[in-house]
This record gives C-alpha cells, structure tokens and sequence, in this order.
C-alpha cells in the first residue's frame, strides 16, 4: 500500500514548511569579541583590579580567567534560552515572556556565576576577597546578563516578525487563490449549464423536485459566497454543504452515485474545517472515477475526533482528463498555513483515501 505525504504525491515545487521559531542566531563573531570584553569590565567594575596588588603578568592572569567566567555563562545561557525558545514562543504574551526569559538567566548566571567566582577566589586568589565582594560582582553579571538577554530578545523577535510577514504574505496570497478557485466554480459554466439544464428537465417532468433542486444550488452558491473569505468554518456547516453540492450532481447524473457519511459518535459542533474542504475531494472522485447503475461509485466520509476520512473505490476513467490538480494542492497549502497540518493521501490500486485533520472550535 501507498502512504505517502500529500506533497511527495504532487508534479509541481514542494510545499516548504514555516518554523514556528527562528533559526539559531550566528554570533560567534560578536561573541569572540564581546566575551573577553565583558569579563575584562566585570573585573574592574567589581573592584577587583584596585585590590589585587598585582603586576602587568596578575592581572592578565585575572582577565584570563574572567574571560573563561564571561565565556561559561554566557554560552549557558544562550545554551538555556536556545533550548526553552519552543516553549517560551508558546506563551503569546510578551509582558510574560520575558520575565520567564529573565528569571531563567538571573537563575542560570546567579549560580554558575557564584561557583566560579568561589573557585577563582579559594583556589587561584587565595580567598583575597570577601563574599561581599564578590556578591558585588556577582550581581554585575547578572544585571549584564540580564542586558544581553534582553538584546537576544529584541533580534529574536525581529526575526519572528520577518517569519510571521513572510507567512502572512504567503497565505493572502493562497487567500486569493482559493477566492478564484471558488468564484471560478460559480461561473463554470459547464457546472451552470448542466444545473439549467437539469433545473428545466425537472420542472417539465417533476415541479416539486425542481423546486427542491432550484433551492439547494441557491444554497449551494450562497455558502460559496459567503465562505470564500474564511479561513475556518463550523463543520456542522462544511457537511451540509457538501450534502446539497452532493445532491445537485446526485440529480444531475440520477444513477450510480452515493454519498455516506459517518460521524464515530462526535459532536460535530465542536470542530472546524477550511471551506469548501469536502467538495474539493467529492468533485476530485467524481471527475476520474467511471461510474454507473450496475457500478456505483460510493464516497464514504468518516468523521472521527481527531480527522475526517474521504475515501472511494478507485475506477478510473478510460481516457481520464489530465489534471493539474490544482485544487487538490491548494487544498494542502491552506491546511497547511491555517492548522499547521498537511492532508494525507493513502492510495492503492483499489482505492483513494484522503485524510483531512480537523480543528478544535476555541469556543468550545
């Protein structure tokens, strides 16, 4: 059996995902330079330089080993914020974020800083200084820590802005696509020739089932107009609509076409779906699928907590129209963008499975 990922089945360029967090920044070359300055100021502003006594070879000594204290907890902390950025991008609010941000480096810098300063002091000074001085300089690095997260912060959020313009970007665009997709669908005028012609077959010979069809396109085209625009829509709504859009070609081709939908005991109130979803892939089985009275062609939709299976017995035309299968591919970029999800395609000679995931309604 096939299964395989919607975009591995596709002729055309490959979907490229959107990261949710920026790339790791490359600052090894203003690290190279900013952590032995930062050590060497963090000695002197501590006082330590005036105290120690020593000559030209003591205190390069000392700036070696604040260096080596700058170079520790600064890659810890980036190191640290690197590894929480998943979860710090979660919390939205940035008046929570980054006091999150700023209690893990005061934590971090607090304790690496206070191990290595102790060990500088015990082993290589000699206990020279006091704990108050060195809690002086303990605090020193904290608030220059503190400084340098917020500087890390500052870039990462721009690189999250850049990230988020690109997306939007990219799914007006795709908002504009499915626009024309839909409004092409109203004006195909194959779909409004055969409706017509459907409509006045069935006002000479059935008044009251013209009255029903003539009602459930207006429907049809009236869900069409106002959804276009949304990028979400109840569910409940997505399946009555694709019942009525059902229906019209139900009549239209009158014998060898089913529809059975199945709901594994959900409350389909609760969830939501990209628009016009469920008729993408009714119209996609229909249009390669030979069907007739002594062979049916039945599509099955399984609804179920977590996604919507459509799924129907592969009878391929004889001489199946070439498709672009742009339909199918817009399908996928817009769950793609809007759930973060992609569709996902099981296919075998005997038949086309189609797996839509579907989301959660906040209101709920």
């Amino acid at each position: 059996m096939l299964n395989f990922r919607f975009a591995n089945c596709m002729h055309h360029k490959p979907t490229v995902s959107l990261k949710k967090t920026p790339n790791a920044l490359n600052d090894a070359a203003i690290k190279s330079i900013a952590i032995p300055v930062t050590g060497i100021v963090v000695f002197h502003a501590s006082g330590f330089a005036a105290a120690t006594g020593a000559g030209v070879s003591g205190l390069l000594f000392n700036y070696c080993c604040f260096t080596v204290i700058s170079f520790s907890v600064w890659n810890l902390n980036t190191w640290m914020q690197s590894a929480l950025r998943t979860r710090l991008h979660k919390i939205k609010k940035i008046q929570t974020r980054l006091p999150v941000r700023y209690a893990v480096t005061i934590v971090i810098t607090g304790l690496l800083s206070y191990l290595l300063l102790a060990v500088w002091n015990h082993y290589l000074r000699h206990d020279v200084y006091t704990n108050r001085a060195l809690f002086t300089s303990q605090v020193i690095m904290i608030l220059v820590s503190i400084q340098l997260s917020s500087i890390y912060e500052i870039v990462y959020l721009n690189k999250e802005r850049e990230s988020d313009l690109i997306k939007i970007e990219r799914s007006e665009k795709l908002k504009v696509q499915a626009q024309l997709d839909a409004l092409k669908s109203q004006i195909d005028p194959h779909f409004i020739f055969n409706s017509l012609n459907t409509l006045s077959y069935l006002i000479r010979q059935s008044p009251d089932k013209a009255q029903l069809f003539n009602d459930t396109l207006a429907r049809v085209y009236r869900y069409i107009l106002a959804n276009k625009e949304k990028d979400l829509v109840p569910l409940k709504q997505e399946i009555e609509f694709a019942s009525n859009y059902f229906y019209l070609l139900k009549i239209r081709y009158q014998a060898g076409l089913h529809l059975l939908i199945k709901m594994d005991s959900v409350s389909i109130e609760h969830y939501s779906i990209p628009p016009l979803s469920l008729q993408a892939l009714i119209e996609n089985a229909i249009k390669h699928n030979h069907f007739s009275e002594k062979l049916n062609l039945t599509i099955e939709i399984t609804i179920s907590e977590n996604e919507i299976k459509v799924v129907n017995l592969k009878n391929n035309k004889k001489f199946d129209i070439q498709s672009s299968q742009i339909g199918l591919a817009n399908l996928n970029e817009r769950y793609s963008l809007i759930v973060n999800k992609d569709i996902t395609i099981l296919q075998t000679p005997e038949y086309f499975k189609v797996l839509l995931p579907i989301v959660k309604s906040s209101l709920v």
